[in-house]
């Protein structure tokens, strides 16, 4: 069996939610399932699977990355009705400490994408929204979502730009190419909104990191320096 112990919660993380959200991607085949799930707790028990647990590289394999989009093709097509738990569009507001400069000025920036994103328009999907690669994993010959904290109803576009910064596509530009265009992320509106959500996502997930653990503070302040350089370099 694994046991997840949960640490300190100080964002906010709705363990109902996630409960009831994994197991509506649990009865539709998306994730693996679970035995046990406290709701008040967060504890989880779930049977031990043999699975493989992909790593960052993975993406620039061509068949493992179009495994791993057809599994978030079938999330975000999908019927599920997700409980309202964490949205990348408010809840880095809430994190800043505005004390201090670059985490003030990230929140600033922030803001301004978020009204541009709405200029463009907002849909309204199912979604993960923690895709760094090792919450997808391969049991048998199939490939799984795990780890729903952080699901809620929410726009594809999030999912997708998270899922490209977090695992470093932009580290081989032809990769990252190629990977937009086997999404149908082509039209200019198109790359500019997924650009705008990968600022975003650098900048919610940098405060997040900045919150949560003193491990890794300086890669979470690259993360807000790079978003708030790219919001300038867009003038906004």
């Amino acid at each position: 069996y694994v046991l997840r112990i949960p640490g300190d919660n100080p964002d906010v993380i709705n363990r109902k939610s996630e409960k009831q959200n994994t197991l509506k991607a649990q009865e539709y085949g998306l994730t693996l399932p679970y035995l046990i799930f406290d709701e008040d707790t967060g504890v989880k028990i779930s049977k031990f699977f043999d699975i493989y647990t992909y790593k960052s590289s993975d993406f620039k394999n061509e068949t493992m990355r179009k495994e791993a989009f057809k599994k978030l093709f079938d999330l975000h097509n999908s019927d599920l009705v997700f409980e309202n738990n964490f949205s990348p569009l408010n809840v880095f507001s809430k994190i800043a400490d505005i004390s201090n400069s670059i985490e003030k000025e990230a929140r600033e920036v922030g803001f301004k994408i978020i009204k541009k994103i709405k200029e463009i328009g907002i849909n309204n999907e199912p979604c993960h929204q923690d895709l760094y690669s090792g919450n997808f994993v391969i049991h048998g010959d199939q490939t799984y979502l795990i780890d729903w904290e952080y699901s809620s109803m929410g726009d594809k576009y999030f999912d997708y730009a998270d899922l490209f910064w977090q695992n470093e596509f932009d580290s081989d530009m032809s990769v990252y190419q190629q990977a937009r265009n086997e999404i149908g992320i082509q039209k200019k509106d198109e790359i500019e909104k997924f650009e705008y959500f990968e600022m975003l996502s650098m900048i919610t997930w940098g405060l997040w990191a900045l919150r949560r653990s003193s491990d890794g503070k300086g890669t979470a302040k690259n993360a807000l320096l790079k978003a708030i350089k790219l919001g300038s370099a867009k003038k906004l």
